[in-house]
């Protein structure tokens, strides 16, 4: 046990001098001005018109997705579930099952950052120019329709989802999705519940570590084109929020 806390006290000292290095590094080069930028540079990634190549990179993911998930369905259709009984943790059945439901939730975000990004890209105060309304209304259209039919696919797998594990359903009638979600748990047994609980502790790590990660982008963004606050205030706000929640619901054990 003495050596295994040495060993972990000597790898978080070098992991502080390490990131410490870089710091000094980035700051020097910052401080120096040997690091600038044209002023002509241009990092909308465009072709034809401003974003586009972003969002025709968003529009083939999402397509992919939507193929990829409607596939899934239809294979899950035509299965049947002579595997269930078999020693495995899993059937072919339900693994094709976790895998669509993946996707599914996949294609719902990404779907969602695309019509985000085409409403804010079109809503902009210096407003699109003449030539670009038709690319607007287009690039917006196709983000809500593909925002229906990811949500649509989603509550498809989800009722099959139902169908496959008929002793802890999700509720897709329910008003709220927390409540649900709190009804699906509490239908797990102990073993289904330690993954949850496994799993969400190690997303809450790794987004931690996204966070800071993009705390740390966009300082270095502010350095080289020019102090944007609102990113860095919001990162750290998620942040703060999410440790407030992590140790309210761990302090509720002691009470």
């Amino acid at each position: 046990m003495e050596n295994t806390n040495k060993l972990f006290k000597s790898k978080r000292t070098w992991r502080l001098i390490f990131w410490a290095f870089i710091g000094g590094v980035i700051g020097y080069i910052s401080a120096s001005g040997d690091l600038t930028v044209p002023k002509d540079a241009n990092f909308s990634f465009s072709l034809i018109y401003e974003y586009d190549l972003m969002f025709a990179a968003l529009a083939l993911i999402v397509l992919v997705l939507l193929v990829w998930n409607v596939i899934g369905l239809s294979q899950l259709g035509a299965m049947n579930d002579e595997g269930e009984n078999s020693d495995e943790l899993m059937s072919p059945k339900e693994k094709l099952l976790s895998t669509i439901i993946k996707v599914s939730s996949y294609n719902t975000i990404v779907t969602l950052l695309w019509l985000v990004l085409a409403i804010a890209h079109a809503m902009a105060p210096d407003g699109p120019r003449e030539d670009m309304q038709t690319y607007m209304l287009v690039n917006m259209i196709s983000g809500c329709v593909t925002m229906f039919m990811a949500i649509y696919l989603q509550h498809r797998t989800l009722s099959i989802y139902n169908k496959v594990y008929p002793e802890r359903t999700y509720n897709l009638k329910s008003n709220s999705g927390k409540e649900a979600a709190r009804e699906l748990f509490a239908k797990m047994d102990e073993g289904e519940q330690w993954t949850v609980y496994r799993s969400a502790y190690s997303a809450f790590r790794t987004t931690n570590v996204m966070l800071i990660a993009g705390i740390v982008l966009f300082t270095l963004y502010s350095l080289l084109f020019g102090f944007t606050p609102l990113p860095i205030i919001v990162l750290g706000i998620i942040l703060l929020v999410q440790h407030t929640v992590y140790y309210h619901e761990a302090g509720k054990a002691y009470k």
